[in-house]
């Protein structure tokens, strides 16, 4: 969520602490915000996946590739009667 807020305002943010609150920015035409931060949830990980995350991911591409294959298959060789 934080990388979508503007990057002025990212840097804000990261330098608070839970229950601190930005100064007060905008202006009185547009109308005045105030954020507070409620909580903080660093990741876990970096984000990088392990080797078995990218193979388990390389095989499910691979079933659904050959599913989509079979299902235009059946759809091309499919006789419709009309009666």
């Amino acid at each position: 969520m934080l990388r979508s807020l503007p990057p002025a305002l990212q840097d804000i943010i990261l330098k608070l602490n839970v229950g601190q609150a930005t100064p007060p920015f905008g202006s009185p035409k547009d109308g005045v915000r105030v954020l507070i931060l409620c909580g903080r949830e660093d990741p876990r990980t970096a984000g990088i996946p392990t080797a078995a995350q990218i193979q388990a991911g390389l095989e499910q591409e691979r079933v659904n590739l050959r599913a989509q294959r079979m299902m235009r298959d059946l759809r091309r060789d499919a006789v419709i009667e009309y009666r």
